[in-house]
C-alpha cells in the first residue's frame, strides 16, 4: 500500500514538473502581450493630455476614460494577427492615436461643462441626491432580483463596509455627471415650440401621419383545437366573447377580455397568419374556425375599425411638439457647448 501511495505521489509530482514549462510559456506569452500593450499605450505620451482653462486633464485620466489598454488586451486575446497590425504598424498606431484624441475631445467638453456648472453655483441638493440614490438602489434590486438585505450583502461583497460608503463612492464618481445634467436643464429650460411651428411641420410632413386601415381585435388563445371549437360553439350560441376570453384564454390578454387593440395589415410583432385572418373580418365578426399559429389556436373577433387616411393635426400635435422641442433643446445645448469652447483656453498636448 505504501509503495502504491508513493508511486501516486511521484506521478503527481512528475506531472506537475511536466506542466511547469507549459504554464511558464503561457505566463510569458501573457506578459509579452501586456508589454506590447504597455508600449503602445505609453510610447511617447506626455503626462498631461490637455489643459482646459488652466485645469489639467492627465494622461492617466484620459487612458482610464478611453480604456485603450483594455481594448488592446481584448484584441490580443481574440485576434492576435489583427492586434499585431494595430500594435506594430504606423497605420495601426495612428488609429489608436485618433481614437485617443476623440476621447480627449469628449473629456475636454465635459471639463468645460463641469467648470461652467460650478461657476454658476449649480449644486445637487441632499434631497436630490437621496432621490437619485433611491432610484439607483431600486434599479439594482430589480435588475438582480434582490431585496434590501440581499443588496446590502452584495454591496459588502464588493468591498464596501456599508450602504452609506457605497453611496458616498457613487456620488464621488458620478457627481460631475449630475452637475452637467442640471446645467443642461438650465440651458434648455426656456426652449419651447409654438402651435404654429408644430402645424408648419405637420403640413410639410403629412406623409408621416398617413395610416393604413386599422381593426380593433380581440382573441382567445387555446392549447388544443378541440377546446377552441367547443368555445366557438358557445359564442355562436350567444356567449359573450370577452367573458369567454376571461374564462378560457391561456394568453396574457385574458384579463381584459382578449383585447389586443388596433392592428394593421403590416403590424409588426404579430404572427402573419393571425394578422391576415383578423384583417379579413368585419366589425362584430368572429373567425369561423380556430386559427392556428406557433402559439396555439385562436378565436378572433374584430370589435372596431378605422379607415385608411391621415391623422388629424390635433391628434398628433402634442407628439410633434415634443419631438420638435427635443430637437431644439439638443441644438440649443450643442450651440452652448460650442460657445464654451470658443471662449475657452484649451491647450492639447497630444
Amino acid at each position: 500500500m505504501n509503495l502504491k501511495k508513493n508511486f501516486l505521489i511521484i506521478t503527481a509530482v512528475f506531472l506537475l514538473v511536466l506542466s511547469m514549462p507549459v504554464m511558464a510559456q503561457e505566463q510569458n506569452a501573457q506578459e509579452t502581450k501586456t508589454e506590447k500593450v504597455k508600449e503602445a499605450v505609453t510610447e511617447q505620451t506626455p503626462e498631461v493630455a490637455a489643459y482646459v482653462n488652466g485645469e489639467e486633464i492627465s494622461m492617466q485620466e484620459l487612458e482610464q476614460f478611453a480604456g485603450v489598454r483594455n481594448i488592446l488586451m481584448q484584441l490580443l486575446q481574440s485576434n492576435q494577427e489583427f492586434a499585431s497590425v494595430i500594435l506594430q504598424t504606423e497605420a495601426g498606431k495612428n488609429v489608436v492615436d485618433e481614437f485617443r484624441k476623440l476621447k480627449l475631445e469628449q473629456l475636454i467638453t465635459n471639463e468645460l461643462l463641469v467648470q461652467e456648472a460650478k461657476d454658476r453655483g449649480i449644486e445637487v441638493s441632499d434631497q436630490e441626491m437621496n432621490n437619485i440614490f433611491d432610484q439607483q438602489v431600486n434599479a439594482l434590486k430589480q435588475q438582480n432580483n434582490l431585496n434590501d438585505e440581499q443588496l446590502e450583502k452584495a454591496i459588502q461583497q464588493q468591498g464596501f463596509e456599508s450602504m452609506q460608503q457605497y453611496k458616498d463612492m457613487f456620488f464621488e464618481n458620478n457627481m460631475n455627471g449630475f452637475l452637467v445634467n442640471k446645467l443642461r436643464e438650465e440651458v434648455v429650460r426656456d426652449v419651447s415650440v409654438s402651435d404654429d411651428e408644430a402645424k408648419e411641420y405637420y403640413d410639410n410632413n403629412k406623409q408621416k401621419y398617413e395610416t393604413s386601415e386599422q381593426k380593433k381585435v380581440s382573441h382567445i388563445l387555446f392549447d388544443e383545437k378541440e377546446k377552441a371549437e367547443e368555445v366557438l360553439a358557445k359564442i355562436n350560441n350567444g356567449a359573450d366573447f370577452a367573458e369567454m376570453a376571461k374564462e378560457y384564454s391561456t394568453g396574457p390578454t385574458a384579463e381584459n377580455g382578449g383585447d389586443l387593440g388596433f392592428i394593421t395589415a403590416n403590424e409588426q410583432g404579430l404572427d402573419k397568419t393571425f394578422r391576415d385572418a383578423a384583417m379579413k373580418l368585419s366589425v362584430g365578426e368572429v373567425s369561423s374556425e380556430p386559427v392556428k399559429t406557433q402559439f396555439g389556436y385562436h378565436l378572433i373577433k374584430v370589435t372596431d375599425s378605422r379607415e385608411a387616411g391621415t391623422r388629424d393635426f390635433e391628434e398628433v400635435k402634442s407628439q410633434i411638439k415634443s419631438q420638435l422641442r427635443s430637437q431644439k433643446q439638443n441644438q440649443a445645448f450643442q450651440d452652448f457647448v460650442e460657445g464654451l469652447r470658443e471662449d475657452a483656453e484649451i491647450d492639447v498636448k497630444l
